[in-house]
C-alpha cells in the first residue's frame, strides 16, 4: 500500500524523528478532477524532527518531497505537510 511505503520512506529519511504520522485523506478528494480513485492518493503528514531545526519551511518541504518523489509515479497525488522542529512542535501542542 502507498500509505505504508510513504511512512517507511519517512522513517528511513528521518530516523531521529520524535513523531511521524501519516493520515490517508484520499476520501476527502474522491471525485475531484485529476484525483485518482485508488483510495491512496492524498495524505496528511506530520513530522517532528531535529533535522528541521536549521531549515526554512521551503527546505523542509523540499526534503520530504525529494524523499518521496518516486511515489508520485505510483499514484501519490498530494501531500499536506506539517513539518516541525521539536521546539516548534512543543510550542503548538
Amino acid at each position: 500500500m502507498l500509505e505504508d511505503e510513504l511512512k517507511a520512506i519517512l522513517l528511513k529519511t528521518f530516523p531521529e524523528a520524535d513523531l511521524i504520522e501519516v493520515a490517508n485523506e484520499s476520501h476527502l478528494h474522491a471525485g475531484h478532477f485529476s484525483s485518482p480513485e485508488s483510495g491512496q492518493s492524498h495524505f496528511k503528514v506530520i513530522v517532528v524532527s531535529d533535522a528541521f531545526t536549521c531549515m526554512s519551511r521551503v527546505q523542509r518541504h523540499q526534503a520530504v518531497n525529494q524523499a518521496v518523489k518516486l511515489l508520485f509515479d505510483k499514484g501519490l497525488h498530494a501531500l499536506s505537510l506539517n513539518l516541525f522542529s521539536p521546539v516548534e512542535y512543543k510550542n503548538i501542542s
